[in-house]
């Protein structure tokens, strides 16, 4: 919670595309980018429309949704503790 705190203070005044970037390298230097997919793919669709289009969307297809989560397991693998921190832009202290 406290990292989408971190983007939703910090990154305001960017576009949907930079935060979810932001949100991307921040959930993989956490460790967390396969468990937020799937706590998105168990969003309600009201919660969802706020962030992404209702019709082209993977997060209502069961098996695409899976398949995703099934690969952003393997990145837990990954160290990334030096994540570039330009790529972090203004989340100073996560």
């Amino acid at each position: 919670i406290n990292g989408v705190r971190s983007i939703e203070k910090g990154l305001s005044t960017f576009g949907k595309e930079s935060r979810f970037q932001s949100w991307c390298c921040l959930a993989c230097k956490l460790h967390l980018l396969s468990d937020w997919f799937k706590l998105l793919s168990q969003c309600s669709d009201a919660c969802l429309q706020q962030f992404y289009d209702p019709l082209n969307n993977c997060f209502r297809q069961e098996k695409l949704t899976q398949f995703i989560i099934n690969i952003l397991e393997s990145v837990k693998d990954f160290d990334f503790a030096h994540l570039e921190p330009a790529l972090l832009k203004r989340l100073a202290g996560v």
